[in-house]
């Protein structure tokens, strides 16, 4: 009879053992839903706010396009000059990054 009584204890055990699981498992999917609810809005918020700034650009750009173009035809050595300044700086950023991710 002593094994008998083991063995009640031993499933009571892996009983009780296996309602905790599934307790700590239901509480870890609700943990799981806000946590992927709050990086829906995040992301949400993340997307808005490059759309602004590409808005705001765009206006930028069509405001001051004017005056840029008058400036590269008064002095178009100088623009010369600054565009290939700017693309030096570009590529030497852009070959540093490949080099690093080899």
């Amino acid at each position: 009879m002593g094994i008998f009584r083991s063995r009640r204890n031993d499933v009571q055990k892996l009983a009780a053992q296996l309602e905790e699981l599934q307790s700590e498992l239901g509480t870890l999917r609700k943990d799981a839903r806000k946590l992927a609810t709050g990086m829906s809005e995040a992301a949400g918020a993340a997307v808005s706010a490059a759309g602004a700034a590409y808005d705001d650009v765009g206006k930028w750009t069509v405001d001051n396009i004017g005056s840029m173009r008058s400036s590269v035809r008064d002095q178009p050595l100088m623009a010369l000059v600054i565009s290939l300044g700017v693309g030096a700086i570009l590529g030497a950023l852009f070959l540093r990054r490949s080099r690093e991710n080899d």
